[in-house]
């Protein structure tokens, strides 16, 4: 139940991270007028019918996705894609939709997007409105409405599949291009690389068919297309197990019959050992194979110690750490989703707490009072603290939002750690925040209704949710071996 829904839907980036209205500069495609032949020299007309893929997770159907590209002519180009998700969360179906457009003129230049995510609980939307060098953007999560701005270059180009930008300019066999991208759902800029891989007898249906193999990565998110020479897309794949098969229209949108797999199990790493009684742990030592000891660099402090780098070993304990009082003001900020500053959340504190309490009091009856509140479904959102309080349902993500919020609007300086936690058996992929109480950070826990959070707490992130593609190449990849555990 612990499994949060953003690290699920940025792992499913890798296969839809084109689908999802990524905006590209035009640092290496130059427009010319040679003649356009093939995927190598550049085709001169673009693919005009839909698409429709298949979306797989260990070859079983969880969904499928369609975009198509619409050229305007003079007015330029607009392409649009859905995806329709239905998966399993420990137990629990849900189903996601996913709507993304985006307008262009005739050389791939952006003017305007939008992203709209849908769930059972949730609904989140997103506009952007390109003004020279200034994006507008408009952020509608339920009944709530924000507005922001970001500087872009003035060339800004978009794509909501790859191959439109390379079927149209060319790509050859044996060559990289890098170029960077903007990507407005996690407000991330990374480069993209594209590599031409050569040609590759591939399986797609019952069809065996010569395509061409091009390795798309984005923060470390390696992905495979195949492409004809037309340019049209007949299959992708990326981590997890995760691909996308072309299909007709009926094959996409018929019912999915087969056994449906729990993806919290896909995210689960079950150690060497089991942990007795976790909550009584006073130390713990372990080993984490396929782990880049850099990812935990900038997150050892006494609870969390770094022993050895390769193999990385760590050690656990319930030890808080002193507070940087440089980085006090950071963490009393609000941000996109942690909406500290609303007039709703400061409403809520102020009946939650009715007097005045120390920061320890209040810390502690704020932990209490999400894990009460909040009804423990695993959802699909990316909504911010305002919205999550008015729905009263989610996982740990939703927790850990609207208890920051609520902490940092009581004046206690609140960040979040991303990583795993041990429970029933096994570490599952958790968020949880970190308090400042009294000159220490300490650990606590409202999904888990914990004041302090246990030792089996392992932070690999931190941050407002605003750098979960760091975390994709961890999934999947990560074993973990108890050295000792002591009590």
């Amino acid at each position: 139940m612990k499994i949060k829904r953003r690290l699920y839907l940025f792992l499913l980036a890798a296969i839809w991270v084109l689908l999802s209205g990524r905006l590209i500069y035009q640092s290496y495609f130059k427009t010319g007028s040679s003649t356009y032949l093939s995927l190598e020299t550049g085709l001169h007309e673009l693919p005009s019918e839909s698409e429709w893929m298949n979306i797989y997770h260990d070859g079983r159907k969880m969904g499928h996705t369609v975009y198509t590209i619409d050229n305007k002519g003079e007015a330029g180009y607009s392409i649009r894609s859905t995806t329709q998700l239905n998966v399993v969360f420990g137990g629990l179906r849900s189903e996601i939709h996913l709507e993304n457009k985006a307008v262009m003129d005739t050389l791939f230049r952006l003017n305007a997007f939008s992203f709209w995510m849908r769930s059972d609980q949730y609904s989140t939307y997103i506009i952007g409105d390109k003004q020279g060098t200034t994006m507008n953007l408009s952020i509608i999560q339920g009944q709530d409405t924000s507005h922001s701005e970001i500087e872009v270059p003035e060339d800004l180009y978009a794509y909501t599949a790859i191959q439109p930008m390379v079927a149209s300019k060319g790509i050859l066999q044996g060559e990289t291009i890098r170029v960077p991208a903007y990507d407005p759902m996690s407000n991330e800029l990374a480069d993209v690389t594209i590599s031409h891989e050569g040609k590759e007898l591939v399986k797609v249906g019952a069809e065996k068919l010569v395509l061409n193999k091009l390795r798309i990565e984005f923060k470390g998110i390696p992905s495979i297309m195949w492409l004809d020479d037309n340019g049209i897309t007949y299959k992708e794949a990326t981590i997890m197990g995760m691909t996308m098969e072309r299909t007709s229209p009926e094959l996409a949108m018929a019912k999915i019959e087969s056994a449906e797999v729990d993806l919290l199990n896909g995210f689960a790493v079950i150690p060497s050992h089991p942990i007795y009684r976790p909550e009584q742990v006073k130390a713990l030592t372990l080993e984490i194979e396929g782990l880049d000891a850099d990812i935990l660099a900038n997150l050892e402090s006494n609870r969390q110690t770094i022993l050895s780098r390769d193999p990385v070993k760590l050690r656990l304990s319930p030890t808080s750490s002193p507070v940087d009082p440089k980085l006090i003001n950071k963490h009393l900020k609000p941000s996109e989703m942690i909406q500290s500053d609303h007039d709703q959340i400061k409403e809520q504190v102020a009946r939650i707490l009715k007097q005045p309490k120390s920061l320890e009091e209040t810390s502690e009856v704020l932990t209490k009072w999400v894990f009460e509140y909040l009804e423990k479904r695993p959802v699909a959102s990316i909504s911010g603290a305002v919205d999550i309080l008015n729905t009263g349902v989610g996982d740990c993500t939703e927790h850990t939002t609207l208890y920051t919020a609520l902490s940092r609007a009581a004046g206690i300086p609140t960040k979040i750690h991303i990583g795993l936690v041990y429970l029933q058996g096994r570490f599952l992929f958790h968020a949880w925040p970190v308090v400042a109480i009294q000159g220490q950070w300490v650990d606590v826990d409202p999904s888990l209704n914990q004041y302090p959070a246990d030792v089996t707490h392992i932070a690999f992130l931190e941050g407002d949710f605003d750098n979960l593609t760091n975390l994709i190449p961890v999934l999947g990849n990560i074993e973990i071996n108890i050295l000792e555990q002591r009590y």
